[in-house]
């Protein structure tokens, strides 16, 4: 999608951080914007602001886990502005349940908007992205926490983003066809309000707890959504499958990919049968990558 001025863009969680910073730098790029969301007022503030910027926006209120809510929503789109060509699955909330300790509710709680959203997103949206035949982009907003695993007090987020990642590795090889790109987005500390629900239960009970005290105090040094949001942007340009704008994590991955690369075993035979499967597999997709080059 290097032309981005004068289609539309749907973005979920987008009355706020990293949604309506997306929002903010897709109107500077010409787009017509929705930002859909389910907080009300926090849609209100998001969308004078996007008035005061001066771009087509529609404002619409969407639970992502509302499969119905996610129809009404696509038709309200269609209506007002016609094709839809950018989808940014940006919704999501975090938890401070401990992995080890956690019930059914926490899990799907978390699962039902980090991963049941950007599915409930994708199955909406990619029939319409298919049926207007203009190309496209898909945006999954998953988290550095979909390379280096949290702790205890993350483990339901990183295990929610880490499905995001492979959802979107595998849909990219999939849409080349269809000439519809797809990115994933790896988010370190930025400014937004994931714990803003988590912060007034906290204030409501008079409890606390250290995970969720220590990512709050980490917010005063995150980085501003806006600076995230315009190498997403250019992403979606260049059709590049991952963003990673937080460069303080590049030593970590690192010291991951060598762990993973040392845990090799070398010194079991492999049937030939097997490895020559496999290099055939890697080719499909490897043609199917030279493919999404040549757009």
């Amino acid at each position: 999608m290097k032309d981005l001025a004068g289609k539309t863009a749907f973005v979920t969680g987008g009355a706020s951080g990293i949604g309506l910073a997306l929002a903010r730098v897709l109107i500077e790029e010409g787009m017509n914007v929705v930002i859909a969301d389910r907080n009300m007022a926090h849609l209100e503030e998001a969308s004078l602001l996007l008035t005061r910027d001066g771009g087509k926006h529609l404002a619409l209120p969407l639970d992502v886990t509302d499969r119905e809510a996610w129809s009404a929503a696509a038709d309200a789109v269609q209506s007002h502005f016609g094709h839809v060509h950018l989808l940014c699955n940006n919704a999501g909330i975090g938890t401070a349940t401990p992995i080890d300790r956690a019930g059914y509710d926490a899990w799907d709680a978390v699962l039902a908007v980090n991963l049941g959203g950007v599915i409930n997103g994708i199955v909406t949206m990619l029939p319409r992205l298919r049926e207007h035949g203009e190309g496209g982009h898909i945006v999954n907003i998953a988290s550095m926490a979909a390379i280096l695993p949290l702790g205890a007090s993350g483990g339901i987020y990183t295990a929610s983003k880490f499905a995001v990642r492979g959802l979107s590795d595998s849909l990219r090889f999939a849409l080349i066809p269809d000439r519809i790109g797809v990115s994933c987005v790896f988010p370190g500390l930025t400014r937004t309000r994931i714990l803003e629900e988590r912060k007034a239960k906290m204030a409501a009970e008079g409890t606390t707890d250290a995970a969720t005290a220590g990512f709050i105090a980490a917010q005063n040094s995150a980085m501003d959504p806006l600076d995230l949001a315009r190498v997403t942007v250019e992403a979606v340009r260049t059709n590049h499958p991952y963003v990673i704008a937080h460069h303080e994590f590049a030593d970590e991955i690192e010291r991951e990919h060598a762990r993973m690369m040392a845990a090799i075993s070398y010194d079991i035979p492999a049937d030939p049968q097997r490895v020559t499967f496999e290099e055939e597999r890697c080719g499909q997709l490897h043609r199917l990558e030279e493919q999404a080059e040549a757009w």
